[in-house]
């Protein structure tokens, strides 16, 4: 959970914007803060798992499933949810994998648990399931979603509520406010360049944290091969 508060990014923009009056003269801190809100969306499309969700849903009948409203893409299927609680794990697989060997699954019986689901990034709001699912099934997933705007109310220095991302990610929305606010001004050579430098600071710094997080990150198993279903 983030310690680094609304108040805090703000004033660390106005302190290189040199902006000194409470509410701010060229850069308001309304302005400042529509720019933070945006950040989040900017972070979370090269990011997404940046601001994940875990949750429970209920599957539409049939094999082709979404992820809640709102939602930005789906990250990942985890487990059957049964009423005496656990339920089986979900494992990702291709849609070839499956169209090999049984053209016709998604015509096949619905079933309340689900062995195998697929995701293509041509559609990252929906996923396939196999078997095909029941009206009553229920999946645990995570899925990536754009935190909610902070509020108008927010637009103040001592503004004392969480930004909505990790502290880690503090730097990095700071320096997207003030590539936006530098473009604010973008008609003079100067600011201009001072626009591009912390866009492309917000980007590097973003990108090394994909990279770390890549690295660091916990790695699974290796399984020695994927499931596959029985051919028919």
């Amino acid at each position: 959970m983030a310690v680094t508060t609304v108040g805090n990014i703000l004033t660390r923009a106005k302190k290189i914007l040199q902006e000194v009056t409470s509410n701010g003269t060229r850069w308001a801190n309304t302005e400042l803060l529509d720019w933070l809100n945006e950040g989040y969306a900017a972070i979370c499309n090269i990011k997404p798992n940046a601001s994940s969700v875990t949750a429970e849903i209920t599957c539409d009948p049939g094999t082709r499933q979404s992820i809640p409203e709102g939602g930005l893409r789906l990250l990942e299927v985890v487990r059957n949810i049964t009423p005496a609680g656990g339920g089986l794990s979900v494992i990702l697989t291709t849609r070839g994998a499956i169209d090999s060997t049984r053209r016709r699954w998604h015509a096949e019986q619905q079933v309340e648990e689900i062995e195998q689901y697929i995701f293509d990034e041509a559609a990252p709001r929906q996923f396939y399931v196999y078997p095909p699912a029941m009206a009553t099934s229920k999946l645990e997933i995570i899925y990536s979603s754009v935190p909610d705007p902070h509020a108008q109310e927010m637009a103040t220095d001592a503004a004392a509520e969480k930004i909505r991302l990790d502290d880690s990610f503090a730097p990095v929305l700071v320096d997207y406010i003030l590539s936006r606010a530098y473009a604010k001004d973008a008609e003079h050579a100067a600011n201009l360049n001072r626009a591009t430098m912390h866009f492309q600071m917000f980007q590097a710094a973003l990108g090394m944290k994909v990279q770390t997080d890549r690295m660091l990150g916990p790695l699974p198993v290796a399984a020695p091969s994927q499931q596959q279903v029985p051919q028919q």
